[in-house]
């Protein structure tokens, strides 16, 4: 897996963006590279790019160092997204239906077009619902431009927060859920859910978690210093690491992809 595909993890934060590169050695994951590009003040604004000409200038030189085999699986605000949850109907629908049936319910639900409106959805079995996950067209679609501006290859496009889901699986029982926070914001994850939260009046998991109704004691914040270092995910890395490792935490979860 030497000349594999990168898997690239990328993180659009307020004060610049993180990444991180990953292949597979030996059934494991290996550390390639990892980036820390800063952006100019106000090009991103409580999760929203506000110019993304500046943004774009800032990854050029960046995106001209890659290998031709990348996959990047790039973060997207969780506080641009909508989750829903539609009780399924009761008449078996075929997966081109299903969508279309997804589709109409969301729109109808939202007063939107349907066309105003990109989502993921996945089935819910406790529930016997389907998770919806939805953002505006024009959000992704000015990251897609962009990407393919910069000829980036785009594997898929992950709410922030949810990449927390791919580090729960390393945390030791009974710890179940993960929090991460910068200066603006916490993320939160469950195997089940995830979210954000404004940081403003929150200063602590403990708080955090009083606001999301999960047990305090059964979470962990992603700070090597807490207890719980995302790094831990990568068992083949060579120094020197970032002395900020902390903020690569969703870079991490994205590039790990999805569980298999």
């Amino acid at each position: 897996m030497a000349f594999g595909h990168w898997q690239i993890g990328l993180h659009i934060q307020q004060g610049g963006v993180y990444g991180i590169a990953l292949v597979r050695e030996k059934a494991q994951w290996a550390l390639r590279r990892w980036w820390q590009i800063p952006l100019p003040a106000d090009t991103v604004v409580d999760g929203q790019v506000k110019h993304i000409d500046a943004l774009s200038q800032a990854l050029l030189p960046w995106s001209k160092t890659l290998p031709r085999r990348h996959r990047i699986r790039l973060a997207f605000p969780a506080g641009r997204t909508l989750q829903k949850t539609f009780p399924r109907p009761a008449m078996r629908l075929g997966e081109r239906e299903r969508l279309s049936w997804v589709a109409g319910s969301l729109a109808r639900e939202l007063d939107m077009a349907g066309d105003d409106l990109r989502f993921d959805y996945r089935e819910d079995t406790l529930q016997d619902a389907y998770r919806v996950t939805a953002a505006q067209h024009k959000d992704v679609a000015e990251l897609l431009e962009l990407a393919q501006s910069l000829r980036l290859h785009i594997a898929a496009i992950t709410p922030d927060a949810c990449a927390l889901q791919r580090l729960i699986p390393l945390l030791a029982p009974p710890v179940h859920w993960l929090c991460w926070r910068d200066p603006g914001q916490w993320l939160w994850a469950t195997r089940e859910r995830w979210g954000r939260h404004p940081a403003q009046g929150i200063d602590s998991p403990e708080a955090l978690a009083a606001q999301i109704a999960l047990d305090p004691a059964q979470g962990q914040m992603c700070e090597a210093s807490a207890g719980f270092d995302a790094w831990c995910a990568v068992p083949h890395r060579q120094p020197p690491l970032p002395e900020n490792g902390d903020a690569w935490a969703i870079a991490i979860g994205l590039a790990l992809g999805e569980e298999r």
